[in-house]
């Protein structure tokens, strides 16, 4: 029988971890140019975004070293196709809205996604030249800097190492969530998303050791997707306004043109401005019911919530049992 993974060296365990995510991402990779394959894209860009966030949580461990331009081109590499999809997840909601929204409306998605799916278009074609230029050559360079990782003995245990990781980040998440204070607070909502996905990443490599990380990485998940969706939300609203006031610009110049060629003046308000007052109204009250329900399980995280154990009660416990305490 092998060792307890908290008792592990955590060189090995880093190494050996960031191996698994990299054939994750290699798994990943031809199924991004199947048209069939509609998640292809999301778990390539999933894996590169642990891997990533696994790599970062240790980087300052003795040992632990991953040369930093191979950091670099694995940052680039998991942000080249975040307008594409961000694009993609917004047209799937504006023909997700269409059924229950009045023609109004209708004709503001009607512009905005002839519009996006061609930006959405170009985004992809984009991304791919530079996943293709780039995710080969790290997949060979990194690919064997963890091997070498992977094989190398010393230093911290791994436990006691994602202990402490994990425990700085609790009290991150903590004092962020303390923050907010109203729906309107964009960067301070933003903040407790992210602080949450790298806890959850931490947790991963653990589920299969004791029911106690498997918990706590359920009841991570549950508030991660909770403040994602409200993330979504935020999102959108800025996606809005900016669609709203190119609308009205390709109107008004549309106007001038026809002006300037001696048609008659007219001074109304853009076609579709509107439906674009309706979409945004249906966003916000997405959005402060999303809020809400994302504050029910922040207060959920926090002491005192009940009797059941809480996230925050969930966290401590396995802090502790990865110290092997």
């Amino acid at each position: 029988m092998g060792k307890p993974l908290h008792r592990k060296r955590l060189k090995r365990v880093v190494g050996r971890q960031g191996l698994a995510l990299l054939a994750q991402a290699r798994a990943a990779w031809p199924r991004i140019e199947d048209p069939d394959d509609g998640e292809g894209l999301h778990d390539f860009r999933v894996a590169l975004r642990r891997l990533r966030s696994w790599l970062e949580a240790y980087r300052g461990y003795p040992g632990v070293s991953i040369p930093k331009a191979q950091r670099k081109r694995l940052r680039d590499l998991a942000r080249a196709t975040n307008d594409a999809r961000d694009g993609e997840v917004m047209l799937a909601w504006l023909e997700a809205e269409r059924p229950a929204l009045g023609n109004a409306e209708r004709g503001a998605i009607d512009w905005w996604a002839e519009r996006l799916a061609a930006r959405v278009e170009a985004d992809y074609a984009e991304a791919r030249c530079v996943l293709e230029a780039g995710f080969p050559g790290l997949d060979r360079e990194l690919g064997e800097t963890l091997a070498a990782l992977a094989k190398q003995g010393g230093g911290p245990r791994f436990g006691e190492a994602t202990a402490r990781e994990l425990a700085t980040l609790h009290a991150t998440l903590t004092a962020e969530l303390a923050a907010i204070g109203s729906p309107d607070e964009r960067e301070a909502l933003h903040r407790p998303r992210i602080t949450g996905k790298r806890i959850r990443y931490l947790l991963k490599p653990w589920t299969q050791e004791a029911p106690i990380f498997e918990q706590a990485e359920k009841a991570m998940k549950a508030f991660q997707d909770a403040f994602g969706v409200l993330h979504d939300d935020l999102v959108r609203e800025s996606a809005l306004e900016a669609a709203a006031a190119a609308h009205a610009d390709e109107e008004a110049r549309a106007r001038l043109a026809l002006a300037a060629e001696g048609e008659e003046p007219r001074a109304a308000a853009p076609r579709h401005l509107r439906g674009f007052m309706g979409l945004a109204r249906a966003n916000r009250e997405h959005r402060l019911a999303h809020y809400d329900r994302a504050l029910e399980v922040a207060r959920a995280a926090g002491p005192g919530a009940g009797k059941a154990p809480t996230l925050a009660d969930r966290l401590e416990a396995a802090i502790v049992a990865m110290r092997g305490d």
